[in-house]
């Protein structure tokens, strides 16, 4: 285990140590992926991590997304990581793919529950959507209700309880997850099957869009399929060069409006996470 002084610039160490090894397998292997969120908005305003960020965010198209998971011994073989997914890791809870580094452990008091994790970088599918804007609106109208429950089937351990940027409807639906045990009436593994479905069920080649819809910014993430093929560019991140799209300006005001803007103190969105010594676990 590398030393650490438990601050949030060592977890951002950890994490890029991580995010190396997907990038390089990911270039060896032939697999497209993209950086995202507010991984993406560091390269372009700060050449690496938002000073008060903790994770990182890669997305692929569904169909190298996977092909990764296809990949995932030999992935295991070549690095010091590990591929975690819900439909071969036990007890694993989320949807979107974590690569950790089991060695290094993360304490998490954003929900409920305080959770303790391996050090990770997030993985997301690129999804497609309909053609038509009617059933595109149903599709979302369905993600909308599948993610709702998946939520509430494990929202002790999941749901970020201090996040200051969410709607009045969201903060109704914490409300009631609140006061309700909906953990007792669902199971997650049958949530997340539900919403794997559904989310595979238009065809990310055949669609004129594409939407990280497990990310954080759900339907705020659907751009034109043309901004992410074509061509690309390389983004300086903490030394590394990280492919992503070429049009940043589109992507990050689509997403965050005036992006070279530093939020106050009081706006950044920090998600209460910390390393933690083996002691402690």
């Amino acid at each position: 285990m590398m030393k650490k002084n438990n601050s949030l610039r060592d977890l951002q160490l950890c994490e890029l140590e991580v995010l190396k090894e997907v990038v390089k397998f990911c270039e060896k292997n032939h697999l497209t992926y993209y950086i995202s969120g507010g991984t993406y908005l560091g390269a372009v305003r700060h050449h690496g991590f938002i000073p008060w960020d903790d994770d990182v965010d890669i997305a692929m198209p569904r169909s190298d997304y996977e092909r990764f998971l296809s990949l995932k011994d030999k992935f295991e073989k070549q690095s010091n990581f590990k591929i975690n997914n819900y439909q071969f890791t036990d007890d694993y809870i989320f949807y979107p793919t974590r690569v950790v580094n089991e060695k290094i452990k993360v304490k998490s008091t954003s929900a409920k529950e305080d959770q303790i994790w391996s050090a990770w970088v997030d993985v997301f599918p690129l999804d497609g959507l309909p053609k038509n804007p009617l059933l595109r609106w149903f599709h979302k109208m369905n993600l909308l209700e599948k993610r709702l429950l998946l939520k509430y089937s494990c929202f002790n351990e999941v749901v970020n309880l201090h996040d200051k940027h969410r709607n009045i409807i969201e903060r109704f639906f914490i409300f009631i997850g609140k006061h309700v045990n909906f953990e007792k009436y669902l199971n997650t593994k049958k949530r997340l099957d539900k919403l794997d479905k559904t989310l595979k069920k238009y065809s990310d080649k055949d669609s004129l869009f594409y939407m990280n819809y497990m990310g954080a910014y759900k339907f705020k993430s659907i751009m034109e399929k043309s901004l992410f093929y074509g061509e690309g560019a390389y983004y300086d991140f903490e030394g590394l060069k990280l492919f992503g799209p070429k049009n940043y300006d589109l992507y990050l005001t689509r997403i965050y409006g005036d992006y070279m803007k530093i939020p106050s103190k009081e706006e950044q969105n920090k998600h209460n996470t910390e390393l933690i010594e083996d002691d402690k676990i």
